[in-house]
C-alpha cells in the first residue's frame, strides 16, 4: 500500500468520523444541547474562540452613525460587550483576544479591567446590574504615522440595569481612544486609552512596581512585564482590602449663618442637572458640574476679594456673555475649587476637607493621583453598618450617575465638607 493511498484513506476516515458524530448531535437532541454543540464547532467570532461572553449579563451595543467600518464596528462591539458584561457580573472578562500581537496596551487594559471587577465585587451593596444598553458615538478619525494604523476618538453612554432595585447606573459620556492596525486582515486594537478611573489607578500601579524594580514602563515589553502585572494588581488589591473610611473629629469647624440644602444639590448631581444652558463646557468639567450643583444647593457665587479668592460663573448670575475675567477658576479647576473651599473666610461657601468617613450628601470628594486631583464627585448615596461606620458611597458628576467609589478603584481620595454660607463679611 503506498504511501499516498494510507494519507488519502486516513483523510476519508477522518471525514467519515466527522460527519457521523455532526449527525449523532441531531439524532441524539435530546441527550445533548445541539444548539450550544454546534455554536462550539462552527460560531466562532472572528476574534477570539469564544462565541459569547462567559457572563450572563446582556449587553447590547449601538453605533450612533456610520463612521466606522463594518469591520470596525464588530471589533469595538464585540470589545464593550464583553467589557460590560463582565463588570455587570463583578468579574474579569478575556479582552486581550481583540488586540495585536504581544500588544502593552493589552496589558494595561487587563490589569484595569481586573482591578475595576474586584472592586466592583467589594461594593457592600449588590451593585452588579443584569443587562446594560451602549451606545457608542465616533467623535474622530484619523490616519496616524502608519496608513494601516486608524486612530478612532470614540465617546459612550451606557444605562445598566441593577439586579437589586432597578436603578440604573448611568455613564453619561466616557471617553476612548483606540489606534487600530490590520493583522490577518482584521483590524485589531494596538493602542488604547480611555477616562475611567479604575484605568488611571492601574497605570500608577505599574508605575510604583516598576520603580521598586528599577524601571520604567517605557523600559518594558510584552514579554518582560506580565509578571509586574500580578504584582501590580496584588498591590491593588491589599491596599484595597486594609482600605476605611476613617472618621476624624470635627469640633472646632467652621459654622455656617446659613444651612446648605444637600439633598436638592445631590439630586441635581445624579439627574445630570443642565441648568439654563448658559454654563460652558471644560477639559476638567466634572468640577465645572459639582460647582453648578452645589450653586442648585443654595451656596451663593462668591464675586468679593481678588480674582483668585472668588467662586463665580462670569459675573454675579448666571449669563451667557463670556468675560475673560468673570469666571473664576475655582469653579471649574479642582485645584483651585480645593483652595477656595480650604481658604474662604467671610462671604459665601463655609466648607473644609474632613476625614474619609465624615461624608455627607452633597460633599465632594476629589480622587488623588500623584498628589494632584484626577477627579471629582459629589456624594449622593452613603453607605453605613448598623453602628454608622461609612463602608462606602454612591458618587455622582459629569459622567457618573451613583456608581460605587470603591468600584472606581482608588482609595486615595480627599473629602471636601460643605457646611453652609455665610452673607456678610465676618
Amino acid at each position: 500500500m503506498s504511501r499516498r493511498f494510507k494519507f488519502v484513506l486516513t483523510a476519508m476516515v477522518v471525514v467519515v468520523l466527522m460527519a457521523i458524530y455532526v449527525v449523532g448531535l441531531f439524532l441524539l437532541g435530546d441527550v445533548f444541547n445541539v444548539e450550544e454543540q454546534l455554536d462550539d464547532l462552527f460560531e466562532k467570532d472572528l476574534y477570539g474562540k469564544d462565541y459569547r461572553p462567559a457572563s450572563s449579563t446582556s449587553v447590547k451595543v449601538t453605533f450612533d452613525g456610520k463612521s466606522v467600518t463594518d469591520a470596525e464596528e464588530e471589533l469595538l462591539g464585540q470589545y464593550f460587550t464583553y467589557f460590560f458584561a463582565g463588570l455587570g457580573a463583578a468579574k474579569s472578562e478575556n479582552i486581550t483576544r481583540f488586540y495585536t500581537t504581544q500588544c502593552v496596551a493589552e496589558l494595561y487594559d487587563a490589569l484595569a479591567f481586573d482591578y475595576e471587577a474586584y472592586m466592583y465585587g467589594k461594593c457592600p451593596i449588590d451593585r452588579t446590574y443584569g443587562n446594560c444598553d451602549v451606545t457608542i458615538v465616533v467623535r474622530r478619525r484619523h490616519q496616524v504615522p502608519k496608513k494601516t494604523d486608524i486612530e478612532i476618538d470614540v465617546e459612550i453612554s451606557t444605562s445598566a440595569l441593577t439586579k437589586t432595585n432597578g436603578d440604573p447606573i448611568v455613564v453619561r459620556g466616557e471617553k476612548h481612544s483606540f489606534v487600530l492596525d490590520e493583522e490577518e486582515k482584521k483590524p485589531l486594537i494596538k493602542e488604547h486609552t480611555n477616562s475611567r478611573p479604575a484605568y488611571s489607578a492601574a497605570l500608577q500601579a505599574y508605575e510604583k512596581v516598576l520603580a521598586n524594580a528599577g524601571y520604567q514602563r517605557s523600559d518594558m515589553t510584552y514579554t518582560f512585564i506580565p509578571k509586574y502585572t500580578a504584582r501590580a494588581l496584588e498591590m491593588l488589591k491589599s491596599e484595597a482590602d486594609s482600605f476605611v473610611f476613617a472618621k476624624t473629629d470635627e469640633s472646632g469647624k467652621p459654622a455656617a449663618e446659613y444651612e446648605y440644602d444637600r439633598s436638592t444639590a445631590a439630586l441635581s448631581a445624579i439627574s445630570g442637572f443642565s441648568g439654563s444652558g448658559a454654563f460652558t463646557e471644560y477639559d476638567e468639567d466634572d468640577a465645572n458640574f459639582v460647582s453648578r450643583c452645589i450653586f442648585e444647593g443654595g451656596i451663593p457665587m462668591d464675586a468679593q476679594g481678588e480674582r483668585y479668592d472668588q467662586w463665580k460663573w462670569y459675573d454675579g448670575e448666571i449669563s451667557t456673555e463670556r468675560k475673560k475675567t468673570g469666571c473664576s477658576r475655582s469653579w471649574f479647576d479642582r485645584d483651585y475649587f480645593y483652595r477656595y473651599v480650604t481658604t474662604n473666610e467671610g462671604f459665601g461657601m463655609v466648607a473644609y476637607e474632613t476625614g474619609g468617613g465624615n461624608g455627607e450628601l452633597g460633599d465632594v470628594i476629589q480622587l488623588m493621583l500623584d498628589g494632584k486631583p484626577a477627579a471629582e464627585f459629589m456624594i449622593t448615596s452613603i453607605m453605613v453598618t448598623s453602628d454608622g461606620q461609612v463602608k462606602d458611597y454612591l458618587v455622582s458628576n459629569d459622567t457618573y450617575s451613583a456608581v460605587s467609589l470603591l468600584s472606581l478603584g482608588f482609595t486615595d481620595f480627599r473629602l471636601l465638607h460643605i457646611e453652609g454660607y455665610n452673607t456678610a463679611n465676618i
